[in-house]
């Protein structure tokens, strides 16, 4: 939506386009960012996991080396200490986002 608004925004000129046009688009990328922080916290969750539970080609799990299950153990708690407040950004960012007037009424 933030690219698509980007790319037709000589199709809506004028002054009051152009400061509505900003609001929007700005508040779309502190909502992609925020967005952003959350996907990049589930995709470390699930990297972390998946170093815990690695498995051999036959099925059985592979022992972990203390140093990966260290570094999964400091990412899993890392995310988690962010998880909150990314949360919370995101849902900042959204209610801003809603309150937003399109540019192209």
């Amino acid at each position: 939506m933030r690219y698509a608004s980007e790319f037709f925004a000589d199709a809506f000129p004028g002054k009051k386009s152009a400061k509505r046009r900003a609001d929007f688009i700005d508040a779309l990328e502190k909502l992609q960012d925020a967005l952003g922080e959350l996907n990049d916290i589930g995709v470390h969750e699930e990297l972390s996991a998946g170093l815990a539970q690695e498995k051999n080609g036959d099925g059985s799990r592979r022992k972990v080396r203390a140093k990966k299950a260290f570094a999964a153990g400091r990412l899993s708690g890392h995310e988690e200490a962010r998880m909150q407040s990314a949360m919370a950004e995101a849902e900042r960012a959204y209610r801003v986002f809603a309150r937003v007037k399109p540019f192209w009424h």
